[in-house]
């Protein structure tokens, strides 16, 4: 019976010591005395008996016994814990500038000033650095980021460029020469190939003149071993497939413009040089050839001068001056007081009428100072217009009583227009201005201001005769304000 129990307590012993040595890791040390070292052989003892005496707990008989008893102490030890978990490994956050990089850190090196090769105040980022692709003067001659120190890029520590084109060393396989220079036009190019006719280069040091990457010998292009140019404007030939005049320079007044095309007018003249100024120009349409005034200036610029218009010389509205071809002062094309009638009249076709007037005084030596109303009236000229039928125009009362100083109209009627006639067809008209009447109607107008009228009384219209300014025969007395007027077209 002795022995049995002996061999019980051993059974269980090896699974008492590893629940003891669980629990002893983690309860504090008794030191109050022998009591409790006592109090705790006798509940030893008591366990040792009911193990004893209770055939369940018999590993014997139980052999999962043991196993379970020590799993359940061992966690409870475990629960019972207040330590971290050793198997946490992530590192708790730090501070920005210990020099250590931490949890949410890119960089920190201590200093964090944003430096060359430091780290930025935040330790968000890195600062510049070599690597960034960004050339920090001062520190690096190349960064793109690479820097693997490959052709065409960057030495591995920025100090450098890698192999290149221009560096006087023909690199195997990426270059067929190198001349270390940055001239074009020698035997090696800029993209360290060899100078050849047809690479659109001009390398005069190999006897190129030309050099369009064509050379087909065509209008414009070059000869096919770069020798020579192809016919062009200004060599002094004019191609008739290409240009109608070749003068070699580019005098924009001279009757051939910069681009080998002859000026028909000045709004032409205008779109090729947009540098041209006022001035007397020549001009071809077809066999005419002429000079005439050009406003490059007023309104835009590339006005046409046609006429020089004063209020006495044979301009009322029957006067044949306004539908036939004939030329009046045609080598007077100046802005001047010079009454003319230019080629323009006759073969300049446009989409408006920029009429110029200022007072009239009897040869005039002072320059012209005319204020203007610009008209919309599209014709294949001004002789086709005034042959024509009427054209209204809507330049309003006030801007043509603008043209002229205490101009004066009638409140009613105001037709304005071009071959403008009292609407029942009456005396009064005018070839280019507004009428206006007393009446409500315009069957019989008594007040005019234009270019070109007659027809009212006569006792308003002479004395001294007038067909160019303001009449207003309404009045009492008459008022009358003769003009100079200039009429241009574009």
């Amino acid at each position: 019976m002795q022995r049995l129990k002996q061999e019980i307590i051993q059974g269980v012993g090896l699974g008492a010591l590893v629940a003891c040595v669980g629990a002893c890791l983690v309860t504090p040390i008794d030191t109050t005395g022998g009591e409790s070292e006592s109090e705790g052989e006798e509940e030893s003892t008591s366990e040792d008996e009911e193990t004893t005496n209770n055939p369940t707990n018999n590993p014997t008989n139980n052999p999962t016994s043991t196993t379970n008893d020590s799993e359940g102490e061992t966690a409870g030890t475990t629960t019972g814990s207040t330590g971290p978990d050793p198997t946490d490994t992530e590192p708790l956050p730090g501070v920005c500038g210990d020099g250590h990089v931490d949890r949410d850190e890119a960089c920190d090196d201590g200093v964090n000033d944003g430096s060359y090769g430091g780290c930025m105040a935040d330790c968000s980022a890195p600062g510049p650095m070599c690597g960034d692709g960004n050339v920090d003067e001062g520190r690096e001659v190349c960064d793109d980021g690479v820097n693997d120190g490959s052709y065409g890029g960057c030495a591995e520590d920025c100090t450098a460029l890698g192999p290149n084109c221009g560096d006087g060393n023909v690199d195997a396989g990426e270059e067929e020469c190198d001349d270390g220079n940055d001239v074009n036009e020698d035997e090696c190019s800029n993209e360290c190939n060899p100078a050849i006719c047809g690479d659109g280069i001009v390398q005069a040091g190999i006897g190129e003149v030309c050099d369009d990457g064509v050379n087909d010998g065509g209008y414009g292009s070059c000869v096919g071993d770069c020798t020579a140019s192809g016919p062009k404007c200004g060599d002094g030939n004019v191609d008739i497939d290409f240009e109608t005049c070749d003068d070699i320079n580019t005098d924009s007044q001279d009757g051939c413009l910069g681009d080998c095309q002859v000026p028909q007018n000045c709004a032409q003249i205008l779109g090729f040089d947009a540098a041209a100024t006022n001035g007397v120009y020549k001009l071809i349409v077809e066999d005419t050839e002429w000079s005439a005034f050009c406003d490059m200036t007023t309104d835009g610029g590339g006005w046409t001068l046609a006429a020089k218009v004063d209020p006495v010389n044979s301009w009322q509205y029957t006067s044949a001056r306004w539908t036939d071809t004939s030329l009046l002062s045609a080598g007077m094309a100046d802005f001047d007081h010079v009454p003319a009638k230019l080629a323009t009249w006759n073969v300049v076709p446009f989409t408006q009428i920029h009429l110029g007037m200022e007072p009239f005084v009897a040869n005039n030596p002072e320059p012209p100072a005319p204020l203007y109303v610009t008209l919309d009236a599209p014709a294949a000229s001004l002789n086709a217009l005034f042959n024509g039928d009427f054209v209204a125009t809507a330049a309003t009362k006030a801007s043509w009583t603008a043209l002229l100083p205490n101009a004066t109209l009638e409140a009613n009627c105001d037709q304005e227009g071009i071959n403008n006639v009292a609407s029942n067809g009456g005396a009064q008209k005018v070839r280019l201005g507004i009428v206006s009447s007393t009446e409500m109607d315009c069957d019989t107008p008594d007040s005019v201001l234009g270019v070109g009228y007659s027809g009212f009384t006569s006792g308003c219209m002479n004395n001294p005769f007038s067909s160019v300014g303001n009449l207003n025969c309404a009045a009492n007395p008459y008022a009358k304000s003769r003009g100079f007027a200039w009429i241009f077209v574009r």
